[in-house]
């Protein structure tokens, strides 16, 4: 049981709030854990964080973009404020309109921001994975389109933060019309390419991209009837490998 929050949320605007468990203070302690409550407010950003080492709560405002500004809204996938990623001890939000992702750092529990590519990432599928040394990597897909071959080209682009700039280490080409990128875990990607369509049954193909050797191996198939929208299945039964966040 968690002690009451110390902020009236009535009093907030209050647009939109994420709730979610984070690693502990005590890395000793297996039963370590924090409770992070991010409050997306009218000009500002709440972090209230709850850590079972005291079992008090913290609060903490950012307001990088001033009282005269429009907080910029996060890249929504699903419920809450969006799709979170974790790499390195820091969780990391998509910001659309800045072109910015939005940086909490576990250790000083601060804020910051890292600017993407000057081309438009809101057009993009991207993941972010750890990199060596502590540095920050991303895969995106790319495509291009054949007008002799009358198709697309895909590829996964691979990146790493240097000096505040992304660079491009790697490019690998996939003999794939379209694909879907799951997410990362355990130093793989895993991404699904829609195989054929046959007697009202739908085929997905994950694959696994070992993120130092970028070796690539099927994971797994799934086959699924899907009488509707052709939206690729999660793993659930073949592959017991937790993807999200």
């Amino acid at each position: 049981m968690l002690p009451a929050i110390p902020v009236d949320v009535n009093a907030l605007e209050l647009l939109d709030q994420e709730n979610f468990l984070a690693p502990g203070e005590d890395k000793e302690d297996p039963l370590s854990f924090r409770v992070i409550c991010l409050a997306q407010c009218r000009m500002n950003l709440l972090l209230l964080v709850f850590s079972s080492l005291n079992g008090q709560w913290h609060v903490r405002t950012y307001d990088q973009w001033g009282v005269s500004a429009t907080l910029p809204l996060f890249v929504r996938s699903g419920p809450g404020l969006s799709s979170r990623q974790i790499v390195h001890g820091c969780f990391y939000w998509h910001l659309e309109l800045q072109n910015q992702l939005l940086v909490l750092d576990l250790r000083e529990m601060e804020f910051s921001t890292v600017n993407l590519e000057s081309e438009s990432p809101g057009s993009k599928t991207f993941v972010l994975v750890e990199a060596e040394k502590g540095m920050l990597g991303m895969i995106t897909i790319g495509n291009a389109y054949d007008k002799d071959m009358k198709d697309h080209r895909y590829w996964l682009a691979y990146c790493i933060l240097t000096n505040n700039q992304w660079h491009l280490e790697k490019v690998i080409p996939l003999l794939v019309k379209d694909l879907h990128l799951v997410g990362v875990a355990g130093g793989y990607l895993l991404y699904a390419v829609y195989c054929k369509f046959a007697e009202q049954k739908l085929e997905y193909r994950y694959f696994s991209v070992d993120l130092k050797s970028f070796q690539i191996q099927l994971f797994t198939t799934l086959c699924k009837q899907i009488p509707g929208r052709m939206n690729a299945p999660y793993p659930n039964q073949t592959g017991r490998l937790i993807m999200q966040q």
